[in-house]
């Protein structure tokens, strides 16, 4: 859930409704709707995981050839089925020895309405809605990776004199640097798609969480600190996940997953980013004050429609 909500492309996005009070009810209505998926995602992987099962195990070879998504998802080599006593039934079962069907587990979103024997639009409808989602999360993304680099970065790091041309042509390349990385590990995946979902959630939590927080509910939080704790979070996550993943490192931490181990990232980030800022110089009182006012619903500076000529001039 922090994860999620650390996202720079989720919550993020209420920059796009015309005011704070649009904002506070985009953000309420994103986070009603992320829970309802969250806590009905365990739901529907029962359901599936078992309507496998029932549809397959034990099922001989001809009753398995009938059925049609069967047929269709076998010629993807993403489903296999191998007699391996020759009985004539093919046994789905937790022994890799013995087990006689091979389901990837990306399939199982996809294939599960097939198995469900529901109508073909919502088929269409399931499909569309992942595809819906990969393109939305990947604009999201890029244009986030695009504006980092290219304003944060390059504008305000690099070369605080660039043009706006300088900087969106920075912009771009880095969105086909983006492009290139993410197909690359599109065709040659870590792990299948809860996996690696789990482990950005895991980095999002670990970096951009606990600094969305302490800069909204504490004043005293300054650059230094929160520089400081989302470069502890993410090398600590980042480091963990490659090394149990990659080189099998033992899950040292109290036996926490590389999946899970993002919590563990994001509390070290509090606890960093709270220490050295109490440690260095606090923030200007102007933007103290800016925080103050964040959390309040009347002190909001008025739109510019609402101010009179006079106060303008």
């Amino acid at each position: 859930m922090v994860g999620t909500a650390g996202l720079p492309h989720v919550i993020v996005r209420f920059y796009t409704v015309p005011d704070v009070k649009a904002a506070r009810y985009s953000a309420g209505w994103a986070l009603l709707f992320i829970a309802i998926l969250y806590t009905t995602a365990p739901a529907v992987a029962t359901f599936a995981r078992y309507n496998l099962i029932d549809s397959l195990h034990n099922k001989t070879i001809e009753e398995v050839q009938e059925l049609d998504w069967a047929t269709k998802w076998e010629k993807t080599g993403l489903l296999e089925f191998t007699d391996k006593n020759n009985d004539g039934r093919f046994q789905l079962t937790p022994d890799k020895e013995s087990n006689e069907i091979t389901i990837d587990r990306d399939i199982i979103v996809l294939s599960t309405p097939e198995v469900a024997k529901l109508a073909p639009w919502v088929i269409a409808l399931v499909a569309a809605g992942g595809l819906a989602a990969a393109l939305s999360t990947a604009s999201g993304l890029l244009l986030v990776i695009s504006s980092a680099i290219a304003h944060d970065i390059y504008y305000r790091i690099i070369n605080p004199g660039a043009s706006e041309s300088q900087r969106l042509m920075v912009g771009r390349i880095m969105v086909g640097f983006a492009i290139t990385i993410a197909g690359y590990f599109g065709i040659n995946p870590p792990g299948f798609v809860a996996q690696v979902v789990a482990f950005a959630f895991g980095l999002a939590a670990a970096s951009f969480f606990p600094v969305i927080i302490l800069g909204i509910f504490d004043d005293r939080t300054n650059r230094e600190g929160a520089i400081a704790g989302m470069v502890v979070g993410l090398l600590f996550t980042t480091i963990y996940i490659i090394g149990v993943k990659f080189y099998g490192m033992p899950t040292w931490f109290f036996g926490v997953s590389a999946e899970g181990i993002g919590t563990v990232g994001m509390v070290l980030n509090f606890i960093v980013t709270w220490v050295v800022s109490q440690m260095t110089e606090p923030p200007p009182l102007e933007i103290q004050q800016m925080v103050e006012e964040l959390r309040s619903p009347i002190a909001v500076p008025a739109p510019i429609s609402d101010i009179g000529e006079e106060e303008l001039d």
